[in-house]
């Protein structure tokens, strides 16, 4: 119990087919919600940190907060450094104390992006370290064009060569996912996922589980699926809560 290792977390939901929940927290109350939201379920989550919220806590920050939630917390708990675009600021994660980082060079070429993750995932493994990277297309929620086109997608054949080629942990696909509010229907691409994920042995990572209907949430977990991202749902209750709480009054001088 208490503070765990992201890739232990990932094993476990892959053995007994669940997903981890990995919350974008941003405060030291966001992500007490979040352990204390995982304890009254009994489950095992992880608090993640966007670096772009860095210009609001610092990393080293966020990354002490996560850290002393996790230790004392009554189910598994991972803290997780989410999508750091560039080998500085993922490897600034590991500086910063996150014990799991992202490297997100899905927008480089397929080569850019496989010799700065092999990079990423070399310094991290010496020290310990768990590194997720993303391979395809997760865009915006946003432009229906991100999500609803194939050749975006992640290739299973790539992913293969990737996953060997970098010593990734866990790997995020694009499968029909994308970030943020989508304009329609998201439709996830399940036989996709389920070719990827007999074709490599690492945990999958879904980016973007904000908004995908529940029925196909389950059908990804079901095909591989051992990570779902969420950011946005939990940014807009957070906001709506403490809106609510104002409203009637909570907030005293």
């Amino acid at each position: 119990m208490g503070l765990t290792r992201v890739k232990d977390i990932l094993k476990m939901a892959d053995e007994n087919r669940f997903a981890a929940a990995a919350i974008d927290v941003f405060d030291y109350q966001s992500a007490e919600w979040v352990v204390k939201a995982a304890e009254r379920e009994q489950m095992p989550v992880l608090l993640m940190f966007y670096p772009d919220m860095s210009s609001f806590i610092p990393f080293t920050t966020m990354a002490a907060i996560a850290l002393d939630l996790a230790k004392r917390a009554a189910v598994p708990v991972g803290v997780h450094l989410d999508h750091g675009k560039s080998y500085d600021v993922a490897v600034g994660g590991i500086a910063a104390g996150f014990p799991s980082i992202m490297y997100d060079g899905s927008a480089r070429p397929y080569e850019e992006n496989l010799a700065v993750t092999a990079s990423v995932t070399r310094c991290a493994h010496v020290l310990g370290i768990d590194v997720e990277a993303e391979l395809g297309t997760v865009g915006q929620g946003s432009r229906k064009e991100d999500f609803c086109n194939s050749e975006l997608y992640t290739m299973p054949e790539e992913a293969v060569d990737f996953v060997q080629r970098t010593g990734v942990d866990s790997l995020a696909v694009a499968i029909g996912n994308s970030h943020g509010h989508y304009v329609c229907e998201p439709n996830l691409d399940i036989s996709r996922l389920d070719e990827i994920n007999k074709s490599i042995d690492v945990p999958l990572v879904l980016h973007g589980g904000s908004g995908i209907p529940a029925e196909q949430m389950i059908e990804s977990v079901k095909y591989g699926i051992n990570k779902v991202n969420i950011g946005t749902e939990f940014f807009e209750k957070c906001k709506t809560s403490v809106a609510a709480h104002m409203g009637k009054g909570g907030f005293v001088l």
